[in-house]
Formats: structure tokens, sequence, C-alpha cells
């Protein structure tokens, strides 16, 4: 296994849902996390539920590329970057605001793709550095008669982006790769209106993706997870 202990790690998105799961646990295995969010006091919620010290703090929103380039642009000494951050949207599209499809692609894709560019000198910097990208199965598998076409095209995109980054520096010192996860049991789908129950058939316990994301983390470096699909396959 590669040791994780005193690695510094950046979770987008990690005040809450499978971000801020990851980002505790993480920091139980040694890992200096920096927590980012969009809000000071979620933000030190968490900081208070990580174990250990030297842990740190981005505050900035995906929606404000000025705020984003200045706060990721300054930090420095990474060793990994795991882009959680997203936005869950769907329905029909002509029934999409117009106004929210921006706020779903920076959220989504742009911020992703954003932060790992800010983001690349200082991996490239580390003697072993690694960028895990959340994707989701709504990316992959299109559905019929239900739709969330906005979201998977941008899922989709996360997809693109992985790979052609994971070739880009195939054989050098930064591992890529992604995770597509099925729907968990978070507040994901809720913070945006979606009035699902606590547990639906097929959603399955977040903690299965934060140990599958720490066993793809946690791999010899000569060994790459290229894309783990998760999924609840005995719905019920």
């Amino acid at each position: 296994m590669y040791d994780l202990k005193e690695k510094k790690v950046l979770v987008t998105g990690s005040t809450s849902g499978l971000g801020k799961e990851l980002a505790i646990e993480l920091s139980k295995l040694g890992c200096k996390i920096i927590v980012h969010g969009r809000n000071q006091d979620r933000i030190d919620g968490v900081m208070k539920l990580l174990d250990g010290e030297g842990h740190s703090f981005v505050m900035c929103d995906f929606n404000n590329e000025t705020d984003l380039i200045k706060e990721m642009g300054g930090l420095g000494g990474l060793d990994i970057l795991i882009n959680n951050a997203g936005m869950w949207q769907e329905g029909d599209t002509i029934d999409i605001l117009p106004e929210d499809i921006p706020t779903l692609t920076n959220s989504n894709l742009t911020g992703a793709i954003l932060t790992t560019r800010l983001l690349l000198p200082s991996l490239l910097k580390s003697d072993f550095s690694q960028i895990l990208n959340v994707s989701s199965v709504a990316g992959v598998e299109i559905p019929s008669g239900y739709y969330h076409t906005v979201y998977s095209a941008l899922k989709w995109g996360v997809q693109a982006f992985t790979e052609a980054l994971a070739k880009e520096f195939d054989g050098k010192n930064l591992r890529v790769m992604g995770f597509y996860p099925g729907g968990m049991e978070t507040e994901f789908f809720k913070k945006v209106g979606m009035d699902y129950a606590t547990h639906e058939p097929w959603m399955f316990d977040s903690k299965e993706s934060v140990e599958a994301i720490i066993f793809m983390l946690t791999r010899n470096p000569k060994v790459s997870v290229k894309r783990m699909d998760l999924i609840n396959h005995l719905q019920g």
C-alpha cells in the first residue's frame, strides 16, 4: 500500500456529503487536509472533525472565477487533488432555467478543470502526486424515460478530462484516476430540492465510496486504478 501519511490533500466540496466524509477519513490516515467550501461556518465545522494537526482551508465559489483563481492559485505544497465538488440536476431539459446552466457547468466541470490547471505546478513539484476526479455513473449511462441531460453532459465532460489528463501524464509521477459512483445516501439531492427519502432503493452508503477512493489512492505508484464504478446492484 502507498502510505498517505503527511500527504497534503485538497478535497473540493468537502463541507458536506462525500467530500466531508472523505476529508475526515483521510485525516485519520495522517493526511494534511485542505478543506474547501463556500461558507466559513461549515468549513469551521469540518475542521473541528479532522484528526491530527496541520490542516487548512480554502474558501471560494466555483461560480466566481476571479475568487477561484485567487484562492486556489495561492495553494502550494500539494500532493493530492480530489475534484469532488458538484451539483445535481434532473428533469426534462426544457424545464431547466437557462440561467441555471452556467451554474451547473461551473460546479460540475469548469471548476474542476480550472482548479486542476491552477494546482498542476504545485502537484508537479511533489515526488509523487495524484489527481482523482469524482464523476458519476450518470455521465456514462444515459437512462430512458428519466432524464438528467445537462448533468450527464457535464459528468461526461469530467470523464473526458480525466482520461485525457491521464494520457498526458502517463509514465510520469502524476497519477490521474476517475471515480464513478451511483446515488449515495448524502445531502446531494436534497440540497437542490429533490424530495428523495433518506434511502432510496438505488442508493448506497457513502462510506463505500470513501473506502473505494482510499483504495485507489493507496495503490503502489506503478499501478493506476484508471476508473472505478460503484453502484448498488442489490437494490432494496
